[in-house]
């Protein structure tokens, strides 16, 4: 599962219980959440989350584009209504 994104810490604390519902809605799915490199070690402290997908854009723009290899993910989320 890819979810998009927290661009900054703010972003990232008040999307933790969503993040913790996808978990628990889809119990068998890799976590992966796309973000900036710097919040790993917050986004770990979470336990919602198995890995980070680093992207960032400049400044708090949106990357057009993730590093993300192998198959498409079976679900996507973005957890912001304006992306």
């Amino acid at each position: 599962m890819l979810v998009l994104r927290a661009l900054g810490l703010g972003d990232l604390l008040a999307g933790v219980p969503a993040l913790r519902a996808l978990r628990r809605a889809y119990p068998g799915h890799e976590v992966v959440l796309a973000g900036p490199a710097e919040l790993a070690p917050v986004v770990a402290a979470t336990g919602a989350v198995d890995r980070v997908l680093p992207a960032a854009g400049p400044g708090r723009a949106v990357p057009r584009a993730l590093d993300w290899t192998g198959p498409p993910p079976d679900v996507a989320v973005d957890l912001h209504g304006n992306g």
